[in-house]
């Protein structure tokens, strides 16, 4: 974790952001805002994480053996 040092303005407007678009910590805003700007797929982002199931070992040979 790292710490960043911001002008007062600066604050007031991403609290004020953070409100509008409801998330639920500064992290979440930049990375929503980063998401934005660059037109990144969230899934680069890790938001599936959690939402998708894990391959099975059986599953990952087939699918390496079909690469090969």
């Amino acid at each position: 974790m790292k710490t960043i040092a911001l002008k007062e303005r600066t604050y007031e407007l991403l609290e004020e952001l953070k409100e509008k678009q409801k998330t639920t910590s500064y992290n979440e805003l930049i990375m929503k805002l980063i998401q934005i700007t660059q037109k990144t797929k969230p899934s680069l982002f890790g938001s599936l994480k959690g939402k998708t199931k894990s391959f099975t070992t059986r599953e990952r040979k087939e699918i390496w053996s079909e690469r090969l």
